[in-house]
């Protein structure tokens, strides 16, 4: 029985499609890092967290932390963890109820990534804004009906 063409087409063509998804969910991440990084206040060496409410990758390296809806951390993390982006769930290994910069670590899958910076992020100003460019892409939405 013979494959017809286009099935071996689509075949070949599945690898480039996943490697431009890929490509583009990594673009997206980058956009987003930068937004967030606007709200970041300078690094600190331990901040005091008590547990892990969500977390939103942000690429390889870099993870939006949050502790509680209205308090997050960017973090950045060694570069052994190469499936950040990718993981439903991480773990944090710590020893307080701080988190330590160079002490604690972010656990992806069955690697262990040592915490390199944290910095608090004003979550409150970054979803004002975020809430701010929706409404604004909205009415030029709507504008250009």
């Amino acid at each position: 029985m013979k494959t017809p063409v286009f099935v071996l087409i689509a075949l070949m063509a599945m690898p480039a499609l996943a490697s431009e998804r890929k490509q583009s969910m990594m673009e997206k991440m980058q956009a987003r890092k930068a937004f967030v990084t606007q709200f970041a206040a300078e690094p600190k060496a331990s901040v005091s967290f008590l547990r892990q409410y969500d977390f939103e990758p942000l690429g390889q390296h870099s993870l939006l932390l949050y502790e509680s809806m209205s308090r997050a951390y960017l973090v950045e993390i060694e570069d052994f963890c190469t499936d950040l982006p990718w993981v439903m769930a991480i773990g944090i290994d710590t020893k307080t109820s701080n988190l330590n910069a160079k002490f604690d670590s972010i656990r992806v899958r069955d690697r262990s990534c040592r915490i390199l910076e944290i910095r608090p992020v004003d979550v409150k100003a970054m979803k004002a804004e975020q809430k701010r460019l929706n409404a604004a892409k909205k009415a030029a939405k709507q504008g250009g009906r």
